[in-house]
């Protein structure tokens, strides 16, 4: 499958926040991102720059599948005219209190993800990523997460473009 078919297979919307009482989140159809030196052709579309993390969002729909070096990223947002918020391949996992990630682990690799990062002060949160390294794989196991014994807390991470306060 390439970038052009998984960026297609990525959820049409997304929940944030506590399940249930959070934020939907669609998938943006009219704008994409790109991880990776653009085209020239491509800076005519380019929408916003996220700065620090070589991510592109660009008006339209991709023309074409990856390019080496690049990742094709899908967008989110509340409407149309809310601010657009780039999805990663990267998952934020808080359990309860009481339980570590390692009590899970073996679940968390069931699902095809592996365990990225446990913060040393919070041996009940990880970042997760999947194994394949796809982000409509990542979108996709959100619901199996929340499912997990002792989960508390699982959303996408979300990037946006910074926005500048004007000075009073």
């Amino acid at each position: 499958m390439d970038a052009l078919q998984q960026w297609g297979c990525c959820p049409d919307s997304i929940e944030i926040g506590d399940h249930g009482k959070g934020i939907r989140l669609i998938k943006r159809d009219d704008l994409y991102a790109i991880r990776g030196k653009l085209s020239e052709s491509e800076f005519d579309d380019m929408d916003s720059q996220l700065t620090g993390d070589d991510i592109s969002i660009l008006r339209g729909k991709p023309r074409s599948a990856r390019a080496p070096g690049r990742e094709l990223l899908p967008v989110y947002a509340t409407g149309r005219e809310a601010a657009p918020a780039v999805a990663t391949k990267r998952i934020f996992l808080r359990l309860t209190d009481d339980a570590t990630i390692e009590s899970v682990r073996a679940q968390i690799e069931a699902l095809d993800l592996r365990v990225v990062e446990i913060p040393a002060h919070a041996p009940h949160c990880a970042w997760l990523e999947p194994k394949s390294g796809r982000v409509d794989e990542a979108l996709s196991r959100i619901e199996s997460l929340r499912a997990l014994p002792h989960a508390a807390h699982v959303e996408p991470q979300l990037l946006r473009p910074r926005a500048w306060k004007p000075a009073r």
